[in-house]
């Protein structure tokens, strides 16, 4: 009787839902067959339980295979996933016509399904529940009786239906309110801030000039190491470019908003803030080029959804699970690709938003110790990157970061100054040390240093022949020591380099008025 299997039906998908925590995916118009699925720690079972009847074993087969190739289409799965395994469970007055032993047990044809079982039950084949109890490992024993008057028995099938329909909404009630916790205002402030000082940085400069972003506070290392800690903070709403703006703003307006409608507003713009601070702490440690941007803080927006979903696995990964983890991989495999691309800022960002989600943790979550451990190792973790990047001197004398501060050193005619820094970056250049040879000599020869100037000019042009400048002012050196031979070569090698420069000719004229 139809009915009964019914009955049959719905006690299993409650008790299955009540007793032992599955979760209804879906349910067909008809309510002729249930699909449920249970994750545990990296297994995953799914439950088909349906009320259609199959006469012949390829009939039954094909179903299978077809359910099992739409649901694993149509699911998100957990990340690293070792074992799924779906039990089909029909619900029949008889079994089909042939042989289906097979089927019992076997390796699914479908990717991702290892193992795939079928129970058929009636009336002549109870034994089958037990089968599935043990395979699919459940806790708990069902027992019921099927009653035996007509109306009774449709009455309690359809007090089951309700229920299960009342446990699913209720369920999908509680993912809701998860996203429903605070309005998404801080993040369309701080879009807007954003947005404005990048407007302000074009009208006063260009937000790709470093001398502008240096002006507004981007992460600027010299700076810092001189006391200008405060830059790690307002680096975090600036921004290099127009791609550089609307990349990141998109992002908060997605990431972001959904952070602030999970988290709320205060927890939110906690969790931004010490991300952004991570994040620009790591950029200082590993990152010696002037950095800016908002990147930081975004990862740790990306830090807070994973701690959401090591907190709640369930709604996490039916909601959104795979492709949060998917654009935080892809992105840091992109940074790492990239050499553009503040990688230490976005992974240092991301831990810290980690970190931060459980200082605040989520709304109505008590966990005092927790949050009490957690900002122990936000601490620890901050001033463990401010440690390394104070020491880590192949950053902090970064060639290119220290030619920079040279010039402005040599535009304010502070000389000591560019000697001193010259000498601590000279060990750690590569590409530019012909260079810094040419501004300690030329501080050198304010300061009246003279030979030591010379000595500086003369290794700057054995490692770069055609550096012009270095030789100009090793040929007026030389002259001003009366040295003609050597300032007479110094000449003809800027001849050679440039044989139309008037400065060059009336140099070379005036030595040879000297030598005769």
């Amino acid at each position: 009787m139809f009915i009964r299997n019914q009955f049959v039906q719905n006690k299993l998908v409650l008790h299955l839902m009540e007793k032992e925590e599955y979760e209804l995916l879906t349910t067909s118009s008809n309510q002729e067959e249930y699909l449920l699925w249970k994750r545990n720690k990296r297994n995953t079972d799914i439950v088909r339980v349906s009320l259609k009847q199959y006469d012949w074993k390829r009939e039954l087969e094909a179903s299978v295979q077809q359910v099992e190739k739409k649901v694993i289409q149509n699911i998100q799965l957990p990340l690293f996933q070792q074992n799924i395994s779906f039990h089909h469970i029909f619900i029949a007055e008889y079994e089909p016509v042939d042989s289906w032993s097979d089927l019992m047990k076997r390796d699914s044809s479908v990717p991702k399904i290892d193992t795939s079982f079928v129970y058929i039950w009636s009336q002549h084949h109870e034994e089958e529940f037990s089968r599935f109890f043990q395979k699919a490992q459940l806790n708990h024993a069902l027992t019921f009786s099927i009653p035996e008057n007509l109306f009774e028995l449709e009455y309690q099938t359809e007090l089951l239906k309700h229920r299960i329909q009342q446990i699913h909404k209720n369920a999908e009630k509680e993912i809701l309110a998860v996203f429903n916790r605070g309005k998404p205002r801080l993040s369309y402030i701080l879009i807007a801030i954003n947005i404005i000082l990048f407007f302000l940085l074009e009208y006063r400069g260009g937000s790709t000039n470093p001398e502008t972003l240096i002006q507004f506070g981007a992460k600027y290392n010299v700076g810092m190491m001189e006391g200008e800690w405060w830059r790690i903070i307002t680096s975090m709403f600036l921004h290099i470019g127009i791609f550089h703006l609307a990349l990141n703003m998109l992002a908060l307006y997605f990431i972001g908003t959904l952070v602030e409608r999970i988290y709320g507003n205060i927890r939110f713009i906690i969790i931004y803030f010490l991300a952004g601070l991570a994040g620009g702490m790591a950029s200082f440690a590993l990152n010696p080029s002037i950095a800016a941007g908002a990147s930081g803080a975004l990862f740790g927006l990306f830090g807070a959804l994973l701690f959401f979903g090591m907190k709640n696995p369930r709604i996490f990964f039916k909601t959104m699970g795979m492709n949060v983890i998917f654009i935080v991989i892809l992105n840091i495999i992109f940074g790492v690709f990239v050499p553009q691309v503040d990688n230490g800022a976005h992974i240092g960002g991301l831990i810290g938003g980690f970190i931060a989600s459980g200082i605040v943790m989520l709304p109505k979550s008590k966990a005092f110790m927790q949050q009490l451990i957690a900002v122990v190792i936000f601490v620890f973790y901050v001033f463990g990157l401010l440690a390394y990047g104070l020491t880590n001197d192949e950053v902090q004398y970064n060639e290119t970061l220290q030619i920079q501060r040279v010039q402005q050193l040599v535009e304010a005619e502070q000389y000591n100054e560019v000697t001193e820094i010259v000498t601590e970056t000279l060990p750690y250049a590569d590409q530019l040390e012909a260079e810094l040879l040419f501004y300690r000599s030329f501080a050198n020869i304010h300061l009246e240093s003279f030979d030591q100037a010379k000595r500086d000019l003369e290794k700057a042009v054995e490692q770069k022949s055609e550096f012009e400048e270095a030789w100009y002012n090793l040929a007026l050196l030389y002259q001003q020591e009366d040295e003609y031979n050597k300032a007479m070569h110094a000449t003809e090698q800027l001849l050679d380099l440039d044989s139309e420069n008037n400065s060059y000719q009336e140099l070379f004229q005036e030595l040879q008025r000297a030598e005769n």
